[in-house]
């Protein structure tokens, strides 16, 4: 069993209640130091705390207020070592009834008849109320979630000093590797720009193809009025003269 300190308690009543501040001393003096990880610890936590706030409210003295946290945790012990409520409540009578004085003195350990009828009535509206959820809680298996993982070191090979390269050798290397870089950057640009090209021509003939089907189309229409006897004959000599150059053209490119 812990006996709290008096210059614990002074500490600990000088913080804020619900400070971390305030967590961390009452957790150093019961040796509680996994309390933010251990559940059953947080309430062993919680439930001090509770006691401590009851002594401060009721003015009963840093002597009496580790008396009485003897008594608080002896029954929350015997609790969790599977006693039954009656074992329990007897274990509380019994250590009260050694601590009542009918003249406790100013500053003990001891209590007046009153001081104990407001710590049973204290203990019976809260640790007694609840002792078969203390009882569950601290016999029942907690579960236990496991995380681990795995990392990867990645570690530098360094090779040997018989493979390494002579500087000048290298440098020559890396001209050759830029200028295959560019050389193939190049071949690619000229072979993008060829079909570039290819595809502009193939779309030229195929537009000059399309108008001379209809230029024939229309041609070989038969005019219905003057103005379309007129137009036929214009085109008809257009393409006419159009012929005689591309033939006088083709005929001057075979000469050269």
């Amino acid at each position: 069993m812990v006996a709290i300190e008096a210059n614990r308690l002074t500490q600990y009543w000088a913080q804020a209640p619900d400070s971390e501040e305030a967590g961390n001393t009452l957790a150093a003096a019961f040796h509680l130091p996994d309390y933010k990880t251990d559940a059953r610890n947080a309430i062993r936590l919680d439930y001090f705390a509770y006691a401590l706030q009851f002594a401060k409210d009721v003015g009963i003295g840093p002597a009496r207020t580790a008396s009485l946290l003897e008594v608080a945790q002896a029954i929350l012990d015997a609790t969790a070592a599977g006693a039954t409520y009656a074992d329990v409540e007897a274990t509380f009578k019994s250590m009260m009834l050694q601590r009542t004085s009918s003249k406790p003195g100013a500053d003990s350990s001891l209590f007046s008849p009153d001081q104990v009828s407001h710590a049973a009535r204290f203990f019976a509206r809260t640790f007694f109320r609840h002792h078969r959820l203390y009882a569950h809680v601290f016999s029942a298996d907690q579960e236990l979630t496991e995380c681990s993982a795995s990392l990867m070191v990645e570690t530098a090979v360094v090779p040997s000093f018989e493979e390494a390269m002579p500087e000048a050798e290298w440098q020559a290397s890396i001209k050759g590797e830029l200028l295959a870089v560019e050389t193939a950057a190049q071949q690619a640009a000229q072979a993008q720009a060829a079909a570039a090209e290819a595809a502009l021509q193939a779309s030229e003939a195929a537009q000059a193809a399309e108008a001379a089907r209809l230029r024939k189309e229309q041609l070989a229409k038969k005019p219905a009025t003057l103005e379309e006897a007129i137009e036929h004959l214009v085109g008809a000599r257009l393409e006419s003269e159009k012929a005689a150059l591309s033939a006088e053209y083709r005929d001057k490119e075979v000469r050269r």
